[in-house]
């Protein structure tokens, strides 16, 4: 089992070290940029003093740090984190397409899946290091993003633009890009252009997921109580608008509360609010919109069971060239 680990290792070395080298730079620079963040030792209510009190000018002694703060995270985490939307792809389908798509093109296939017996029994046996060392690569990745983005959340009011940047959605992608990188190299029989579709498809997937993920988002909107569209205060989360609470309950838009005014009122919102009508956010908390995670593991997690069963009823059927 060692020997034949070691072997298929050795054979897509340059792929799989790719890949690796990749999720360890990144994971490497993602705990970097976190120590330097740490390092700031940003005081206690600085973030909310800087936010309430209009930056800089109503930060006071808060403003050196909370500036340097934002300047690494700006510089430094914003690019690690984008970063890690593009890494499982890239782990996925330099791990995956050429288990099989290169002994198809270079023609060894036929040797190899006589040797072995079974052809799914050998495909396993490919596919099993590889796997292994592509998860725990890019799992320490988003772990280390993970910690990344815990530490420069206190200086936004909701984390969900980041949700599958980091932790579990990294990996479940991953895995997703590895099973879809597989299934295309065994179909296809050449690896550049599994690659070149492989990247394609995965475009189309993540923007398919997000419109996926908006769609639940707009499900899950309901009033926030308590906070003002025009003063979120400390809560955390999305704003999807705002609306107008009437006194007896109803909820009216901003469009429909506004042609209430007479025409002669200077201030409409002090006008509304003197007649019991009061203005409220709309949105989605951050606790709510981070459940969406388990949604994208899970989604990503079927597209690679999925490519894995194709992969395998391919090699199975699949005549040699």
């Amino acid at each position: 089992m060692l020997i034949s680990a070691r072997l298929t290792l050795k054979q897509h070395r340059f792929e799989v070290g790719a890949a690796v080298l990749a999720a360890l730079v990144l994971g490497a620079l993602a705990l970097i940029v976190d120590y330097r963040l740490r390092a700031i030792n940003v005081p206690g209510g600085c973030f909310e003093a800087w936010l309430s009190g209009g930056g800089a000018d109503g930060a006071g002694d808060c403003s050196g740090p909370v500036q340097a703060f934002a300047a690494i995270n700006e510089e430094e985490a914003g690019k690690v984190l984008a970063a890690m939307a593009v890494l499982p792809f890239v782990i996925g389908l330099l791990a995956g397409v050429p288990i099989v798509g290169r002994e198809l093109e270079s023609r060894t296939v036929q040797t190899a899946w006589s040797l072995s017996g079974s052809r799914l029994r050998w495909l396993m046996r490919q596919l099993a290091p590889i796997a292994i060392l592509a998860v725990v690569a890019v799992t320490f990745a988003a772990l280390a993003a993970n910690g990344l983005e815990a530490t420069r959340q206190p200086w936004y009011h909701s984390g969900f633009s980041d949700v599958t940047l980091h932790g579990p959605p990294v990996v479940g992608r991953a895995v997703g890009a590895l099973g879809l990188g597989l299934l295309l190299g065994a179909w296809l029989g050449r690896t550049l252009p599994a690659f070149i579709v492989g990247a394609l498809v995965s475009l189309i997937l993540v923007s398919s997921v997000s419109a996926m993920s908006s769609a639940w988002l707009d499900s899950q909107k309901a009033v926030i109580p308590d906070v003002s569209s025009q003063d979120p205060g400390t809560w955390a989360g999305i704003q999807m608008g705002s609306l107008w609470l009437a006194p007896d309950g109803t909820k009216i838009t901003d469009d429909a509360a506004f042609a209430l005014v007479p025409s002669a009122e200077p201030d409409p919102y002090a006008w509304l609010h003197g007649q019991g009508y009061r203005d409220v956010l709309v949105g989605v908390p951050q606790d709510v919109a981070m459940g969406w995670a388990t949604y994208d593991v899970l989604i990503f997690g079927l597209i690679g069971a999925a490519s894995l069963g194709g992969a395998m009823l391919v090699v199975d059927r699949r005549r040699p060239t």
